[in-house]
């Protein structure tokens, strides 16, 4: 009996260990699948080739050395200003924009209208003047799987960030507030409407611990925040941290679900 009792622990420190092992080869793995500038991931051929393009077409807005700034209508595309501006997000969001909105349309006369490949091109010359390191090449598909963030790793969104957040609608006294909320994720565009396809997604979004009280609800004209207590919802608006309290100026907030579950 106690040899029976013996090969059954055992069996059972083996199985945990394996358990373990498989556990933290997973883990591993997840990590080694989290893919950003910093790990290779477009070639010195794109960039030259994006370097043409962006003589040719952006630097009116952009600058010779990609400084950017007010008084020559685009942002910075190099240096600390590009990172703070579009780090935790995708490639892919970058994509997006210079493929649909770059270069601006009339500006100077140009009509100049960029195939995919000229904007991976285009990415790439701005990665490796950023001296992020050149590796594999860039795709429509793969640059969603692609984190722009500092070297060290990813942070908090900056405050005054554009950002949607999903989270259970509750009052805390006289403010509303969305309790157990995920991570805000940035939001681009002008804000003034929710993405069907990102309510959706909202949906099945994992909750977290957050907790963010919502401002200038006043706002949203007629929206009643009675009516939807305990509602899982997603805000939309400017991030501001001030006081140790987090809070988010809120321009749209759409219910996803009539619970929080």
């Amino acid at each position: 009996m106690n040899r029976i009792i013996g090969l059954l622990i055992s069996m059972t420190v083996l199985t945990g260990g394996i358990w373990l092992s498989t556990k933290d080869i997973h883990a591993r793995s997840q990590a080694a699948e989290h893919k950003t500038v910093w790990t290779g991931v477009y070639t010195d051929a794109e960039a030259t080739r994006g370097q043409a393009i962006f003589t040719e077409f952006c630097t009116p807005c952009h600058g010779i050395a990609l400084e950017g700034g007010a008084s020559m209508g685009g942002p910075p595309l190099a240096g600390d200003k590009f990172l703070e501006n579009w780090r935790e997000d995708t490639v892919g969001t970058l994509f997006t924009k210079i493929r649909t909105t770059m270069p601006r349309r009339g500006f100077q006369g140009s009509e100049k209208v960029l195939t995919d490949r000229e904007a991976l091109d285009l990415i790439a010359y701005i990665f490796k003047t950023n001296a992020f390191p050149s590796g594999s090449e860039l795709s429509p598909t793969n640059v969603t799987d692609v984190w722009i963030e500092q070297k060290d790793g990813p942070k908090p969104l900056p405050n005054y960030a554009q950002v949607q957040v999903v989270g259970c609608m509750e009052q805390d006294a006289a403010n509303w507030v969305l309790n157990k909320a995920a991570q805000p994720s940035r939001l681009r565009g002008s804000g003034d409407k929710v993405d069907p396809a990102v309510l959706q997604a909202a949906q099945t979004k994992a909750l977290g611990g957050g907790n963010f009280r919502l401002q200038n609800l006043v706002m949203l004209g007629a929206f009643q925040p009675e009516a939807h207590k305990g509602h899982r919802m997603l805000a939309q608006g400017v991030l501001i941290r001030q006081g140790g309290i987090e809070r988010i100026s809120v321009t749209q907030l759409e219910m996803v679900a009539a619970n929080c579950q």
